[in-house]
Parts: structure tokens; C-alpha cells; sequence
């Protein structure tokens, strides 16, 4: 008899395992797996953004206060830090850092619950008008609290700024033309998951992306310490 159109039926004979397949005879348990890796393979890579267009779109959300596109890049005022929506179960998330100027500029990755504050604040920035990264910080919220150290040394423009939480960690990794530098610091609670971008001074970023990880940038990071260093954002 003639199978009507769009139904399933179980094939219990020889060599079928009791597949069910549909009208065409196609197997809706291989058409479910490639589903699942499809699904799967989303997951992996739950944001990304190389911002090359004129608005910044609703993707984003920017509790403070404002920021935009220009060149193809994400720019902002100071203080300015947004989440990207597409981020909230992640805990690794990574941007290209270009400095624009000789004044003090920071680029920041926050990971964590960004719209209640309690986000880890990982940053790299140029104190001394040198026109490379030389000090960096794990903060919390909005570049709050926390520790400001001296990178062990001076990083060009662009740098690629990987953070990574690990628990009550966050792992901060630096890639750069002069090689990698990497850092973790030990929050003593957990931040949650979530991923963001903040600014300071005539910085841009690029290429936003963010997914779930494990651990392996650890691997070989410095510890960081309390230091009685004085960030120059922190007094203005």
C-alpha cells in the first residue's frame, strides 16, 4: 500500500534495528545525529563578532555608557563596557586590542554576569604613553576593585586578549608580534558566565569571539599578586 506523505514507520526486519524512517526511506535516527552534531557544533562557538558594519546592533547590551562602531572596529567612551547576548554561557571570551593613541587607553574582557556587576574585568592597558600594553588588572564590574600589576614586559599593538574563568580563576592570556604573556589571578568566588567588551581612551577592538572551555591556558599562567601600584582610570 501507497505510505502517506510526511509520515514515520517503523522497519523491524532484517538489518534494520527497528529504524524509523520516513516516506523516502531515509533513516530518521542519521537524520537526528547530524542534527545533534550540528547543534553541537554551535555551541562550541556561542559568539562572534568582527563588527564590520556601521551600528552596533541589539546583540549587544551596554549598561555603560556608550559604545559604537567606527572603521570596522568597536570603539567607546571611557568607561564604556557592553555583553554580548549570545555569550551568557561561556567562560572564555577574546578580542584583538589596538591602541590609538599616546594618552591612557585600555581594552577590556569581562566574563561573567556583566548587567548585575559581579563580572571579572580583565584588562591590558598603556599607563605611560608608551604606545604598547605595559600594565594589565583583574577587576570585577566595571573596571572596580581588584589587582593592577606590571606586565612582566611591554606589549604592541594589536595584542590578542584571552580570559578564560576556571572556577574562582580567570586566566588572562596576551598574544602579540613579541610572543605570549600569561596571567591568572583567583577571584575566591565564582563569577558566573557571560561575555563582554570595555573601553577606555581612543582604544578600538576586534573580532569578538566567545565559546565554553576548558582549562589549558592555565597551564604555565603567573600568578598574580596584591601590588601598591596606582592605575591612573581608577583617579579620574
Amino acid at each position: 500500500m501507497d505510505w502517506p506523505a510526511g509520515r514515520l514507520r517503523l522497519h523491524s526486519g532484517p538489518g534494520t534495528s527497528g529504524a524509523l524512517t520516513n516516506e523516502r526511506g531515509f533513516a530518521v535516527k542519521k537524520m537526528l545525529l547530524i542534527s545533534v552534531a550540528v547543534l553541537c557544533a554551535t555551541s562550541a562557538m556561542a559568539a562572534k563578532d568582527y563588527f564590520n558594519r556601521s551600528s552596533l546592533g541589539n546583540n549587544w547590551q551596554v549598561p555603560y555608557p556608550t559604545l559604537s562602531i567606527s572603521n570596522d572596529q568597536l570603539v567607546g567612551t571611557s568607561l564604556a563596557l557592553g555583553y554580548n547576548t549570545k555569550s551568557g554561557n561561556d567562560n572564555q571570551a577574546w578580542a584583538t586590542v589596538y591602541l590609538n593613541s599616546t594618552d591612557v587607553e585600555y581594552g577590556a574582557v569581562a566574563i561573567g554576569d556583566v548587567a548585575n556587576g559581579t563580572n571579572a574585568f580583565v584588562k591590558i592597558q598603556d599607563s605611560t604613553g608608551i604606545g604598547e600594553f605595559d600594565y594589565g588588572a583583574f577587576y570585577t564590574g566595571n573596571n572596580g576593585g581588584g589587582d593592577y600589576f606590571a606586565l612582566d614586559s611591554a606589549v604592541p599593538s594589536p595584542a590578542k586578549l584571552i580570559v578564560t574563568i576556571c572556577g574562582t580563576t580567570a586566566i588572562m592570556k596576551i598574544k602579540s608580534s613579541a610572543g605570549i604573556q600569561k596571567y591568572q589571578y583567583d577571584y575566591g568566588t565564582s563569577v558566573g558566565t557571560g561575555g563582554g567588551l570595555g573601553t577606555y581612551g581612543e582604544v578600538s577592538l576586534d573580532n569578538y569571539k566567545s565559546k565554553n572551555t576548558g582549562c589549558t591556558d592555565a597551564e604555565g599562567a603567573k600568578w598574580v599578586t596584591p601590588s601598591s601600584l596606582k592605575d591612573p582610570t581608577l583617579s579620574k
